[in-house]
């Protein structure tokens, strides 16, 4: 998985719970996004669930943002290419869940 993913990102770190196999199994994690901190741009093939468990940031896709906040769960349809982060004055954490590959841009 590690040469699939691009180096990381300022401001993200992922706690695996279950992966990351980026294969067809489940890969669930605890992603942490520090104040302004962002996903790159990526798509999953069989696309994402995340549940905001702390903070208030944002999911972005097709140039709509859209708030969230502890207690939303946003569905990611498959191959949407999407990012998200945290809002500048706070961190945010939210559970991942994907199956299949992830893509980004270079990939996609």
């Amino acid at each position: 998985m590690a040469a699939a993913v691009p180096a990381a990102e300022p401001g993200l770190a992922v706690s695996w719970l279950a992966g990351p196999v980026n294969a067809e199994p489940l890969d669930v994690g605890l992603v942490t996004l520090a104040p302004g901190g962002a996903t790159p741009l990526h798509s999953h093939d069989g696309g994402q669930l995340i549940v905001v468990v702390s903070g208030r940031g944002w999911v972005e896709t097709a140039g709509e943002r859209v708030v969230v906040e502890a207690g939303d769960v946003v569905l990611t349809p498959p191959g949407e290419v999407h990012t998200h982060g945290a809002d500048a004055d706070g961190p945010m954490a939210h559970f991942t869940v994907t199956t299949g590959p992830n893509r980004f841009p270079q990939q996609i």
